[in-house]
């Protein structure tokens, strides 16, 4: 007798549908962490009105000291090519935000309306680059797509919809976990990172519940409002919901919010995910990233020059010197509770020391600093990794 699990299924959407459900949920995480951080989110609404609203305070928008409300529409796909105003249309989030448009005008918000999207932007798409700046309504070929899609008028109203609206890039569901991990562990040095995934998976459950409109203990009281509708009832996360994580974490002063939110919404390469998940220090994420664009730089430079040798088995010589370096590195230190710092620094000094080895070419002139450049982007290449900071503790 075969085996169910043998069996092909007919339909698979609910692994789909719960898959998507769940980044929405780290998504809303995102906003939460900001509160955490002492940033300008007051709250978090989820699955009302919209998929995720943002409340923040201290927008210049707001003159009268009011809140700024962002409603957000989350969408995701399976491919991993930019998205077009094309792709941001058939998945329909200007629909929905469409439909926000007309409930909240007159309700006296001051607001925006944000179609968040699995991914990346087109850079040449020039229309969805205005629709993702509040620029729609001055491009007549946005106008006229967006009012053929919403079946309305090129009016002012459409105008002052597509003024609103805003589309936000947010990383991919394979690396948002680590992207916000890596966040709260910020937030927290010094915990180990075993805790810091307890933290997260707290976060998580509050606000999945809050999804869900499942209230929490004395949720009436913390929601900051009075009398609060039954629609929004259960909904929202706000600072005193979370207030017990926040004693958990020890949060430096040096931690800004703006540092916070490029690494919450910044782009992140395989370079990037890997020392995350290693646990590395923001400043180590940030030397490799240099690191790697100047040895870049300096291996287009010399190939322009026509210096770089033609013959591709150099290039693979120095790449395999490096990647056994790397890897035998990297197991010397992979009970490290931090093992990408660790890594990061012993590879440093290797090369440093003892560029000759590698470098025998010599391609990158036998500087310590471009050969650490290069051993990132072998690693950005995804044939070694930086350690995992979970197995360590």
């Amino acid at each position: 007798m075969a085996d169910p699990i043998e069996i092909e299924a007919p339909d698979d959407s609910g692994s789909v549908t719960l898959g998507r459900y769940e980044y929405q949920v780290h998504i809303a995480v995102q906003a939460v962490l900001e509160m955490l951080a002492g940033g300008t989110v007051e709250h978090v609404t989820c699955e009302h009105i919209e998929d995720i609203v943002v409340a923040r305070r201290g927008d210049p928008r707001c003159p009268d000291g009011g809140l700024f409300w962002d409603y957000q529409q989350i969408k995701t796909r399976d491919a991993v090519e930019p998205w077009t105003l094309t792709d941001v249309i058939a998945k329909k989030p200007l629909k929905s935000l469409w439909r926000t448009h007309t409930a909240v005008r007159g309700a006296g918000q001051v607001y925006q309306l944000t179609a968040g999207i699995e991914g990346h932007l087109d850079p040449a798409d020039a229309l969805v680059v205005a629709l993702s700046r509040g620029q729609g309504g001055d491009l007549e070929a946005c106008r006229k797509r967006v009012a053929s899609h919403l079946k309305a008028a090129d009016d002012d109203r459409l105008s002052e919809f597509l003024g609103l609206v805003r589309v936000r890039s947010f990383v991919r569901r394979e690396s948002v976990e680590a992207h916000n991990t890596r966040v709260l562990a910020d937030l927290g040095p010094g915990l180990p990172m075993a805790t810091i995934d307890a933290l997260y998976t707290e976060l998580l459950r509050r606000t999945r519940e809050a999804m869900q409109g499942r209230p929490v203990a004395r949720w009436t009281e913390l929601l900051a409002i009075d009398n609060p509708p039954a629609a929004v009832l259960g909904k929202r996360v706000s600072a005193a919901v979370i207030a017990d994580v926040r004693q958990r974490l020890t949060r430096p002063d040096h931690v800004l919010l703006q540092d916070l939110s490029q690494q919450l919404t910044g782009s992140e390469t395989s370079l990037v995910r890997k020392l995350r998940q290693g646990a590395a220090s923001r400043e180590v994420i940030q030397d490799a990233q240099m690191m790697r664009a100047n040895a870049d730089h300096y291996r287009l430079r010399e190939a322009a020059l026509g210096t770089w040798p033609a013959d591709p088995a150099v290039d693979e010589d120095l790449d395999q010197r490096l990647l056994f370096l790397a890897r035998r590195v990297g197991r010397a230190h992979e009970d490290n509770p931090r093992p990408a710092n660790a890594i990061f620094d012993a590879l440093q000094v290797e090369l440093q020391s003892n560029p000759g080895a590698y470098d025998r070419a010599p391609l990158y002139a036998q500087d310590g600093v471009l050969l650490m450049g290069r051993a990132c982007a072998v690693s950005d290449e995804c044939r070694f990794d930086w350690g995992n900071a979970r197995d360590a503790s």
